[in-house]
């Protein structure tokens, strides 16, 4: 669908049972029909691609992309180059768009001291059944029209919206929102990596397609998901696309409905197993994100590429290295003796795993 302001990438596997409910959720918003709806179906076993086929007869702007079964970023990854809007979004077969704020006050006016809608990650445990959020007062239609309106204003590479979490193993609601516009460039990429580390998703944001296409990530790569991360690939992503960024942008009024469901190493219920899924994943998310920090002279501080690099180390298990880089007293991190060793066990498994 060419000439259109923005493209929603949805990757979906065995999602018949809510597919339906999220394209709903999409097409009820203001505007839907102008913006391209991509569908990757990544080998789904089930009924899927007959519910697809379905949509995809129903709704002019919607396409249907078929690969076989390699992964969600595989999914992402091929939406993002069969798309063409300006700006780029994502939005997982299980979630929805435009949730309203006012369907979650009985969760959370009693518990937080914060109004609803002000910058906050709050959680709240469900104490008792979850109630079904399908109903159409349960949402608004101005999600992406919101989320464009602050990208054409602001000028802005990436803008952030915000969203509510239900956590379906350990029964908690999260909730991170905005309460107005916040525009953070080049001097706020200390604020910006911890706040998107703790986004859960690269989902409930836009992307600029000229963001993602000039970025050479690993020296050759445009700005993808990569393919063979099993965890915290689309922190990855989202943290990279802070990084790169000239002009980060928060929008308020904006809510997405993540469900997170079974199936995540966060459900795994072998603690050994977890952890060692959990920290392989962290050393190879560390792994590019130093190496790209490094990239940029000017972000070779002690708030950006020295608060990181502890995790790494962790994470690597990197043995002879004492230098405590949160406690350091340099500002500068360029000629201090942690980063050559760092950054060559960085690069070697950006070898072994990319």
């Amino acid at each position: 669908m060419e000439n259109t302001e923005l493209s929603i990438i949805i990757p979906a596997y065995n999602a018949q049972s809510y597919i339906r409910r999220c394209v709903d959720s999409i097409m009820r918003q203001q505007g839907a029909d102008r913006y391209e709806i991509i569908i990757v179906d990544d080998g789904s076993t089930d009924k899927t691609p007959k519910v697809l086929d379905s949509i995809a007869n129903k709704y002019k702007n919607i396409h249907v992309i078929y690969q076989k079964h390699a992964g969600v970023s595989v999914a992402r990854n091929k939406g993002i180059e069969e798309s063409n809007g300006k700006y780029v979004t994502f939005v997982d077969a299980d979630d929805m768009v435009g949730l309203n704020l006012s369907a979650f006050n009985e969760y959370f006016s009693k518990n937080s001291g914060l109004k609803i809608g002000e910058l906050d990650t709050f959680t709240t445990p469900i104490l008792d059944s979850i109630k079904p959020f399908d109903k159409q007062t349960d949402f608004d239609d101005m999600y992406f029209v919101n989320m464009l309106s602050v990208a054409r204003q602001e000028d802005a590479d990436v803008v952030l919206g915000g969203h509510i979490a239900i956590h379906y193993d350990t029964r908690w609601i999260t909730r991170r929102t905005y309460d107005s516009v916040s525009v953070r460039g080049p001097n706020d990429k200390y604020e910006l990596l911890i706040e998107t580390q703790t986004r859960e998703n690269a989902n409930f944001a836009l992307y600029s397609r000229e963001l993602l296409d000039s970025c050479k990530m690993l020296d050759s790569r445009k700005l993808r998901f990569m393919a063979n991360m099993d965890l915290d690939e689309d922190i990855l992503f989202c943290m990279l696309a802070v990084l790169y960024a000239q002009r980060v942008a928060t929008a308020p009024d904006v809510t997405y409905f993540y469900n997170r469901h079974g199936g995540t190493l966060s459900n795994i219920s072998n603690d050994y197993v977890w952890q060692t899924k959990y920290k392989l994943a962290q050393r190879k998310k560390f792994s590019v994100l130093l190496n790209e920090i490094a990239k940029m002279p000017q972000y070779m501080i002690k708030n950006v590429f020295g608060y990181w690099t502890p995790f790494y180390i962790d994470a690597a298990d990197i043995r002879g290295i004492k230098q405590n880089c949160h406690t350091c007293p340099n500002a500068d991190c360029t000629n201090c003796s942690v980063v050559n060793p760092v950054l060559a066990r960085c690069r070697q498994d950006i070898e072994k795993y990319f």
